[in-house]
């Protein structure tokens, strides 16, 4: 079935604009009101972009924002349980509560605040806050308000049915141990690759984007439940480039020789055909500190990151300029230009540094 015919089954009420949109690419964008903007707060967006990046089909984009916004509109309709001193009741049922996970021994340690109106659940370094709350069938239950957990199938704590404290200690503490594999994966990739994205990796980011050469670089997800499995990988960089190593990567043969009884580095070097990845240069720290870049920064708005926080992934094949663009300011720059020219959903023009030609993808928004 393709996408628009799944897109009709899903969404009926949508109407065809055009039977030639453009195609669905990664770097897509999506974009909605204030009045959204404002209602689900600054996470939103976040959330938004992990869709975009996990999402390999419009239909499937459209499925998960379906269950994000129903999600957030259910949370935003549950009465948060205010605990003040005068209700000592449902003081008391929660340090009862509290007391009774408490006395059981797990490696899981907890703190509150002072009205134990959150509470944190701490394991390896590793927290989740919750907070309780009255859900509209009037049952006490427990939020997740905070994690540093990535989402995992099988262990939401966001579902209708309420949560007791200690259910919500026992999934949390079988996340932490699930996870640990993966992070053991990421933890190699960040000690024996020079790592560009996250610059100060967290336990939920699963993905890496790691240094190839001035010309290239690689986006790698890992799959939290397959930790050594065969990754997601997309090559970043220069046209040329790209295709080379895209297609050695989908050669069945190298498919095939990745060994799950290898850690994930080490299947990547036999996958490159590489005895060891590019360190990070050493950069003296009053350099840094002025915030000296120099050519890794985007040629047009002279930053590392744009507003939505990504790194430049367009270059000029031109080898004398080898210029880096975020997509989104090279497309703003190509489309001002009288002299562009638009081809299926890629734009082309003069590189801003040298004038040879470049190109991105066209800009959804």
């Amino acid at each position: 079935m393709g996408d628009f015919d799944e897109m009709f089954q899903l969404f009926p009420e949508m109407v065809l604009l055009s039977k030639s949109p453009p195609t669905w690419k990664d770097d897509a964008i999506v974009h909605f009101g204030s009045s959204i903007a404002s209602l689900f707060g600054n996470s939103f967006t976040k959330q938004i972009n992990s869709i975009l990046k996990r999402s390999e089909s419009v239909p499937a984009l459209f499925v998960d924002l379906i269950k994000l916004i129903e999600t957030l509109l259910s949370e935003n309709q549950e009465q948060k349980m205010v605990i003040d001193p005068v209700e000592t009741n449902a003081r008391d049922k929660l340090l009862k509560e509290l007391d009774n996970v408490l006395s059981e021994n797990a490696d899981v340690t907890f703190s509150s605040t002072k009205d134990l109106s959150a509470i944190k659940l701490t394991m390896n370094d590793i927290s989740i806050v919750v907070q309780p709350i009255l859900n509209n069938s009037g049952q006490h239950s427990w939020k997740i308000i905070n994690t540093d957990l990535p989402d995992l199938p099988g262990y939401t704590g966001n579902e209708r049915k309420p949560f007791s404290l200690k259910e919500i200690r026992n999934i949390f503490q079988r996340q932490v141990d699930t996870m640990e594999d993966v992070w053991d994966q990421l933890r190699r990739i960040d000690n024996f690759c020079w790592v560009i994205d996250p610059i100060q990796p967290k336990p939920y980011h699963l993905y890496r984007r790691v240094y190839l050469s001035p010309l290239l670089s690689f986006l790698i997800t890992l799959n939290p439940t397959d930790p050594t499995g065969y990754p997601k990988i997309k090559f970043l960089g220069a046209k040329n480039e790209v295709e080379k190593y895209r297609d050695m990567i989908q050669d069945e043969d190298a498919i095939e020789n990745w060994d799950l009884e290898y850690s994930v580095y080490e299947n990547l070097l036999t996958l490159l055909n590489i005895d060891e990845f590019p360190q990070a240069p050493i950069v003296d720290e009053p350099m840094e500190q002025e915030g000296i870049v120099g050519d890794e920064e985007c040629c047009i708005c002279f930053s590392m990151d744009d507003e939505s926080g990504n790194l430049p992934d367009e270059i000029c094949n031109n080898q004398k300029c080898k210029r880096r663009f975020h997509s989104a300011c090279l497309f703003q720059w190509l489309q001002e230009l009288a002299t562009n020219k638009i081809v299926f959903n890629k734009i082309f023009g003069p590189c801003p540094n040298c004038g040879d030609e470049v190109s991105c993808n066209v800009s959804s928004s």
